[in-house]
C-alpha cells in the first residue's frame, strides 16, 4: 500500500498522480468516467483550499488513488474523487446521477449523510457502543464505509493546521468509532494508522515518553531485527521452503501501549516483544512446517501461541502467531501465514468479504449487532455485492446532546419520550425534529434529532 503524501498542485500533476497509484494502468486510461470525475471534481471545487493552503483537490485525489490500491471497482474511484462536491460546492446529487449514475450517486449520497449525521455529535463512553450500531445503520454499502475511513485517514495525516479542539474530536472519533470499524471491515492496516495517529493527539504526554523510550532502544531493536530476519530465512532454505517472503517490523506507539496498558505484561514487558516478524508463504502445509521449525529452535511462550488458521477469528483473519524469546531482553512475535491470508487480514475488503461475528457468548460480547454485517462476495454473475445487511429492525436518532438512541423501526415521538425516561413520555406534550415542531406519533428516522416538549418546560434529554 502507497500512501505517498508528497501534494501535487497543478491539476496535470494530480490527474498524473491518480493513474500512478492505480493497481491497473488500463483501468484509468482507458476509462472515461473516471478522468471524468477527475475534472468534475476539479470545476466544482474550483479555488478552494484546505487548511493547510494546497488545493482542496488534492484531498479527494489522495482518497481516490488509496481506494484505487483497494481494488474495490471504478465506481469507488469515481465516488472517491466526488465525494466532498456535494457537502462542500453547489453540486447536486442529481447532477452526480445525471453526469455519471445512479450507482456512483448513491455512494456519493452516502457519504454525505453519513458527514452530516456526525458532524458535530460529541461521542461518549457511554454511547459508543450505540453510536456505532448507528453509523452502520446509515448506509447500506460497504463501500460507503471504506471510503469514509480512507477520507478518515487522509485528514488525521495532514491534520496539523487544525485547532487543538478539533484535533481532539476527530481523535476520539477515530478510537471510539472509525478505528473499530476499520477493523470491522477488516482494514486492519488502516487501523493501526489511525489508532497511532489519535493517540498521539488524545494523549501527547505519554506518546512523547513512550517515543523516547522507544529511541533509546530503537538501534537494537533494528540490529535485533535483522539479525533474527536472516537466521530464519537461513532455516527455511535449509529445509527446502521456497518462495516465502519475510517482514520485519517494530510495532508502533499505540499498540505498545496497549500493551504496557495490559497488567498481565508490565512496562518492561510492553518493550520486550516491540519486534515483529511475519512470513508469507505459499500454501497452509509450508505454514505448519514452518510453525514447527521455529518452535524447534526456539523457546516460544506457549501462552502466546495462537492458531488462527485451523480457528479463523470473527472476521476472518487466518495467521498462526507464536512469540518466541531471542535474547533475554528481546522477545520476538512471529506471524506465519499464506500471501492470500495476508492479502485479506490486511485489507480484507479486496477479498471479497462474508464477515461474521461468532455467536459465541466470549467473542461477541457488546457486539452482537453486527452479525451479519456485510455480505459482500462474488454474485452468480461474477458481480460484486457490496450490500450492508444489518440492524434493518433498528433506528438510531438523537437527543439534544448528541447520545444516541436505538429504537424499533417504526417508532414515533411519543416512543422516544418513553424511551428517556417514563415520566417523560407521560408528560410528553409535543417534540421538536430536527429543531422542527413535529407531532408525538410522527415515526422517526435513522438520524434524527428528537428533543421532548411537556407541559412544563423543555426537557434536554438524558440517556
Amino acid at each position: 500500500m502507497n500512501l505517498d503524501l508528497n501534494p501535487k498542485f497543478s491539476v496535470e500533476e494530480m490527474w498524473t498522480d491518480l493513474k500512478t497509484f492505480s493497481k491497473d494502468w488500463d483501468l484509468v486510461d482507458n476509462d472515461p468516467m473516471i478522468e471524468k470525475a477527475f475534472y468534475f471534481a476539479n470545476n466544482a471545487h474550483g479555488d478552494q483550499k484546505r487548511m493547510s493552503g494546497e488545493p482542496y483537490l488534492s484531498h479527494p485525489v489522495w482518497v481516490a488513488k488509496v481506494v484505487t490500491q483497494l481494488g474495490i471497482g471504478r465506481k469507488a474511484i469515481v465516488a472517491s474523487l466526488l465525494h466532498d462536491t456535494v457537502e462542500d460546492t453547489d453540486v447536486t446529487i442529481d447532477q452526480i446521477a445525471q453526469e455519471f449514475d445512479d450507482e456512483v450517486a448513491l455512494l456519493v449520497e452516502g457519504l454525505t449523510e453519513v458527514r452530516q449525521k456526525t458532524k458535530n455529535i460529541e461521542v461518549f463512553d457511554t454511547n459508543i457502543d450505540i453510536f456505532r450500531q448507528f453509523l452502520f445503520s446509515s448506509v447500506d454499502d460497504v463501500r460507503v464505509l471504506i471510503i469514509r475511513i480512507v477520507d478518515k485517514l487522509h485528514n488525521g495525516l495532514t491534520i496539523g493546521p487544525l485547532s487543538e479542539v478539533r484535533q481532539k474530536r476527530y481523535a476520539q472519533g477515530v478510537l471510539g468509532i472509525y478505528s473499530p470499524v476499520a477493523e470491522y471491515v477488516g482494514l486492519h492496516y488502516f487501523k493501526r494508522l489511525l489508532d497511532d495517529i489519535a493517540f498521539k493527539i488524545l494523549y501527547p504526554a505519554e506518546a512523547l515518553r513512550l517515543e523516547n523510550e522507544i529511541k533509546k532502544n530503537k538501534n537494537y531493536e533494528i540490529k535485533a531485527l535483522v539479525l533474527i530476519k536472516a537466521d530464519i530465512e537461513e532455516s527455511l532454505k535449509i529445509n527446502h521452503i521456497n518462495n516465502f517472503e519475510i517482514e520485519g517490523r517494530i510495532k508502533g506507539i499505540y499498540s505498545t501501549y496497549l500493551k504496557i496498558k495490559n497488567k498481565k505484561y508490565g512496562s518492561k514487558r510492553g518493550f520486550k516483544d516491540r519486534v515483529g516478524v511475519r512470513i508469507l508463504l505459499d500454501n497452509v502445509a509450508d505454514c505448519y512446517t514452518v510453525l514447527e521449525l521455529i518452535h524447534s529452535k526456539y523457546r516460544y511462550l506457549e501462552r502466546e501461541f495462537k492458531d488462527y488458521i485451523s480457528s479463523p477469528k470473527a472476521n476472518g483473519y487466518r495467521s498462526i502467531q507464536t512469540t518466541f524469546n531471542w535474547k533475554e531482553d528481546v522477545s520476538v512475535e512471529v506471524q506465519i501465514r499464506t500471501k492470500d491470508m495476508h492479502e485479506f487480514n490486511e485489507f480484507g475488503p479486496a477479498s471479497h468479504i462474508a464477515y461474521k461475528l461468532s455467536k459465541g457468548k466470549n467473542e461477541s460480547i457488546g457486539y452482537e449487532w453486527v452479525k451479519e454485517l456485510i455480505n459482500w462476495q462474488k454474485g452468480d454473475k461474477n458481480t460484486d455485492n457490496y450490500r450492508i445487511n444489518v440492524l434493518d429492525k433498528f433506528i438510531y436518532v438523537f437527543t439534544p446532546k448528541g447520545d444516541t438512541i436505538q429504537l424499533k423501526k417504526g417508532a414515533t415521538g411519543l416512543d422516544f419520550a418513553f424511551r428517556i425516561h417514563g415520566d417523560v413520555g407521560r408528560h410528553c406534550a409535543g417534540v421538536k425534529i430536527n429543531g422542527k415542531m413535529g407531532k408525538i406519533d410522527d415515526v422517526l428516522s435513522t438520524g434524527d434529532m428528537v428533543e421532548v416538549l411537556t407541559n412544563k418546560k423543555v426537557v434536554r434529554s438524558k440517556t
